[in-house]
């Protein structure tokens, strides 16, 4: 019988320096590429304001209104905007709301307008209606909610004056 014979697994020891050299070239290749130099730097958040306001739909069960947005992008990329929620408050009282795909491209330090529809609270509006009726002044409205690039919402907020007649107009039905 021929003697056992052991054999221990030959280690091989490389230099880490090339390993580390390459992955530092590929990530810097990486960032290079358009989807992926977007993940280096993260998005602000676009500056939504309120534009117009008008019916769209007033009946019994729904009343839907139409918001003119103008979406202003502070990035020094484009904004690909996939989809907004939107919250529109009178006098701190919220009296619409709404979500929606939007598809929409806004140029780098760019601007561009949309219109969506908002459900409008017709119990808020009720609770309302002396207070925008009898206003003398223009009355402090708060536009908020979240645009989503990609997967990711960034969140708006912008505060702005409006005509009470002007809301009167688009809330009633003609």
């Amino acid at each position: 019988m021929a003697p056992a014979v052991h054999s221990r697994p030959v280690r091989v020891r490389l230099p880490r320096w090339p390993l580390l050299t390459l992955l530092m070239l590929l990530s810097a290749w990486a960032s290079t590429l358009p989807g992926c130099a977007t993940l280096s730097r993260p998005w602000l958040a676009p500056e939504v304001s309120l534009r117009s306001l008008a019916p769209q739909e007033i009946g019994a069960e729904r009343q839907t209104l139409l918001l003119g947005l103008r979406i202003d992008n502070p990035n020094d990329r484009p904004l690909p905007i996939r989809a907004m929620t939107y919250r529109l408050a009178v006098e701190g009282q919220e009296l619409a709301s709404g979500a929606s795909t939007l598809e929409r491209q806004i140029p780098a330090n760019g601007s561009g307008d949309a219109q969506v529809s908002v459900n409008l609270d017709a119990a808020a509006l009720a609770r309302q209606l002396p207070t925008l009726a009898l206003a003398g002044r223009p009355l402090r409205y708060r536009l908020s909610g979240t645009a989503t690039v990609g997967l990711l919402p960034l969140p708006f907020q912008h505060s702005g004056e409006i005509d009470p007649q002007e809301l009167l107009r688009a809330a009633m039905p003609r």
